[in-house]
């Protein structure tokens, strides 16, 4: 009798943890849950705990998770009601909003009345920002295709969305724009943005003078990679799609910046001065948002869709090295948070624990989780601090940089609740 071998999707997933490990970050989670329900009913960062109480429903429930989860995004959207429209990030527009809704509805079955009120804006401003993207690809700011403020980022929840009717043009209108993007003139990708399309007086303007081609998870051109990979990988196609990935993953692996623990990547790739030199301002820390796990989840993703055995066996050794740098050098190990500290490692490595099943990675995973229980705080108000990469800690409910990201991170690697929520960051 032959075994049945499963993809990566189709296995189920499983706590990568020790069980006596697993069971104490469940309580942390848990921790981190009640001292969030104290934060009232004010809609700023309420999306995020919305999933999170969603979360920790689907593990305990009955024991009020679920009403925690809906007042959180009522809260949520309340305050999207109020706000100006006209912000559709997947972080802190209405894209975040749609997001935790399509996330908490059960497969469709609850929040039809608030999906169907957000879906109608954000297609038809992902539609056209598309098609302007499609017209005009090159030069542009990161927030016009980045995950954070956009098209990666609308992509990503148009694809949780893709079976609506009006879903499907405004995607393949986003995944049409992020071709164009991918595609290159003269040698230069059309990723690149000039300096004069950067925000002024900041780490990444004054690093790159002559402009530069963002080599970040959470700003630059993986996020699209990740898209487009995820889309392909669905069943959602456009013209060039497959031969964008390449491109671009290609490209990322022509620009690494390999260290003595092996494969690394700068911040960015600067475009050249007025004698050609360019410039690569790096390695950067080994975050979600830049680094080098950030990439690597983009290639596998891309590896995977491509059947490229190569750009998988360099995401895996990117991953390897992570785990072998010494914290000084991965620069994340004081925070805590998933866009640049170590939940976010932790989720990646998780991603890649259920997608291989390599010992490496479930080692891994038990090793960032016991650093995140320690680094568990009683004293701040969440448990867990939130630690910019410029200025004071703060105590922070919210996803990306704070608590409820931790806690989701924990509940991920300690029980048998498939993340789902992670495509916010394009791993899955």
């Amino acid at each position: 009798m032959h075994e049945v071998l499963l993809t990566a999707a189709e296995r189920p997933w499983r706590s990568a943890l020790p069980a006596g490990l697993a069971a104490t970050a469940v309580g942390v989670s848990v921790e981190v849950g009640e001292r969030l329900c104290d934060t009232g009913s004010a809609g700023k960062d309420a999306s995020g705990r919305a999933v999170l109480f969603g979360q920790l429903d689907r593990y305990q429930p009955g024991q009020e998770w679920a009403a925690r989860s809906h007042d959180s995004l009522t809260a949520a959207a309340q305050a999207i009601e109020q706000a100006e429209r006209g912000f559709f990030g997947l972080f802190g527009g209405l894209c975040e909003v749609a997001f935790a809704a399509d996330a908490l509805s059960r497969n469709g079955t609850r929040y039809r009345r608030l999906l169907d009120s957000v879906d109608g804006p954000i297609c038809a401003s992902a539609a056209g920002l598309g098609d302007a993207v499609t017209r005009t690809p090159a030069g542009l700011p990161f927030a016009a295709f980045d995950v954070i403020s956009g098209m990666a980022g609308m992509g990503a929840y148009l694809l949780g969305r893709r079976d609506e009717p009006r879903v499907d043009p405004a995607l393949r209108a986003v995944l049409t724009g992020l071709v164009a993007l991918c595609g290159e003139k003269d040698g230069l990708p059309n990723w690149h943005t000039p300096f004069t399309a950067m925000v002024p007086n900041t780490p990444m303007s004054r690093s790159y003078p002559n402009g530069v081609l963002n080599c970040g998870l959470a700003h630059g051109i993986p996020g699209p990679l990740a898209v487009l990979s995820l889309a392909e990988s669905t069943g959602v196609s456009v013209a060039g799609q497959l031969e964008a990935v390449e491109r671009v993953a290609r490209w990322l692996v022509d620009h690494r910046a390999d260290d003595e623990w092996g494969p690394n990547w700068p911040t960015g790739v600067g475009m050249p001065d007025a004698t050609g030199a360019t410039a690569a301002y790096g390695p950067t820390h080994n975050a979600w948002c830049y680094g080098s796990p950030g990439v690597a989840r983009a290639l596998w993703l891309a590896g995977t869709v491509l059947s490229d055995k190569q750009l998988c066996d360099i995401a895996v050794d990117t991953m390897t090295a992570v785990y072998r740098r010494p914290a000084d050098e991965r620069r994340i190990d004081a925070s805590p948070g998933l866009c640049h500290g170590v939940a976010g490692l932790l989720q990646i490595t998780l991603r890649f624990a259920h997608d291989t099943g390599a010992a490496v990675f479930t080692d891994a995973a038990t090793a960032l989780t016991t650093q995140l229980v320690q680094m568990f705080q009683t004293q701040r108000r969440y448990g867990y601090a939130a630690i910019a990469e410029t200025g004071p800690a703060t105590d922070d409910p919210g996803l990306l940089d704070g608590a409820a990201g931790v806690a989701l991170a924990l509940l991920a690697a300690a029980t048998d609740v498939l993340p789902s929520w992670d495509r916010t960051l394009l791993l899955a």
